[in-house]
């Protein structure tokens, strides 16, 4: 009587402790409802407000520094929609951010970006919430990306870099045309006018007779990828004169100072434009250096520079099977200044306009399209390093 006493107590407790397994797991089912009909409340009410004319601010973390550059070289730490307002964005109802803590969580933000050029110090977001667009953020080339894109598979949404096909823009500059105010480049097929044959220019002519040296160029980054060192040493062993300016050459002239910008107009023939690496759509600051003054640029670097430029704007060393053929060139250049001041031709119809990476992303954030679109990168170090450069240049030296 006893044992039975025994096993009924037993097949008590043991429907006790099902039930209350049973009952743990349906709280825990039920919660988990909760949780998502609260995510698709907060969706409907998010895209309703979209749809509704954008009237939500859009935030946007800059989550990690821009190499040394907390700020990503902008002016403070958080900039608001005065910010986009002055720089004539077409949506302005944006907050731009490198503080984590301006929002309670950084869930909060719409936008958080990542440079991926280098690798970063300090853990990733612990948490991310469905409605967020991660970005990853790069202006150097492939050749120049130390952070490891491989373990970053199915992270981020939408990539800002200089590469054309990014989903924004991370670029220099724009080149207007003055008649229609239509920015024409960069562009994949930009549509150019033509007028480098019939361009002429007494005025002009009698202004660049007056310089006095081949060539010059700034550079501090020494041995690059491209060979563009050994480049400028065949160039000089062929006999083009070429002062270099920087840690890799010789000469020093301060960044910002007046001078430095008026030998352009005033000394020099052409502004040697070498890219540290031959990779698609690569093109720095250099070139739109040079364009901003009376001087030919002559180009090395992996991109297809009519995308950016208009044919007969610059000299692209690539289009040259040897260094002889292009040094023939450009003294022949500089014997015939008439046909030198071909190559400012473009001026008279175009202009180099300043750009702003944030506008765009402010804008697409604001897009209904663009936001409720699923999009990620399953293989973002393939997007970025297939067929993205070549170490051969096609001239030879």
């Amino acid at each position: 009587m006893q044992l039975k006493h025994i096993l009924l107590f037993g097949a008590i407790m043991l429907l006790i402790g099902l039930y209350l397994v049973y009952d743990k797991c349906l709280v825990e089912t039920i919660n988990s409802y909760k949780v998502l009909d609260d995510h698709n409340r907060a969706r409907a009410v998010r895209i309703e407000q979209d749809v509704g004319g954008g009237e939500r601010t859009r935030y946007i973390l800059l989550y990690t520094s821009f190499f040394t550059e907390k700020w990503w070289g902008l002016l403070a730490e958080t900039l608001g929609p005065d910010y986009f307002a002055l720089k004539h964005c077409p949506v302005t109802d944006c907050v731009l951010t490198s503080n984590r803590k301006h929002l309670s969580s950084v869930t909060e933000y719409d936008a958080v970006v990542f440079h991926v050029a280098t690798g970063w110090d300090g853990p990733l977001p612990a948490v991310r919430s469905p409605h967020q667009m991660y970005v990853a953020a790069l202006m150097e080339s492939p050749a120049h990306t130390k952070h490891r894109l491989s373990l970053d598979g199915s992270y981020y949404n939408w990539t800002m870099t200089y590469r054309l096909d990014s989903d924004v823009l991370f670029n220099y500059l724009n080149v207007v045309d003055l008649e229609s105010g239509e920015v024409i480049s960069p562009a994949l097929r930009p549509s150019w006018r033509n007028g480098f044959y019939e361009y002429a220019n007494a005025s002009l002519v009698e202004l660049v007779s007056r310089k006095r040296k081949m060539a010059a160029q700034f550079v501090s980054h020494c041995g690059a990828l491209s060979g563009r060192d050994q480049l400028v040493k065949r160039l000089m062993s062929a006999g083009l004169q070429v002062d270099v300016y920087g840690s890799c050459g010789t000469l020093n002239c301060p960044r910002g100072k007046p001078e430095c910008s008026q030998m352009l107009d005033t000394v020099y023939w052409f502004y040697l434009s070498f890219e540290n690496s031959l990779c698609v759509d690569y093109v720095t600051e250099k070139l739109y250096n040079a364009l901003a003054h009376n001087i030919v640029p002559v180009v090395f670097g992996g991109a297809d520079y009519n995308r950016f430029m208009p044919p007969g704007s610059y000299i692209d060393v690539q289009q040259y099977r040897t260094v002889d053929e292009l040094v023939e060139y450009l003294r022949y250049l500089v014997d015939n200044p008439q046909e030198y001041v071909r190559y400012f031709w473009w001026k008279e119809h175009y202009a180099l306009e300043e750009t702003n990476s944030y506008c765009e992303l402010c804008q697409k954030l604001h897009s209904v399209a663009a936001r409720e679109r699923v999009q990620y990168y399953r293989d973002i170090k393939a997007w970025w390093y297939d067929d993205a450069c070549t170490a051969k240049p096609k001239i030879e030296f």
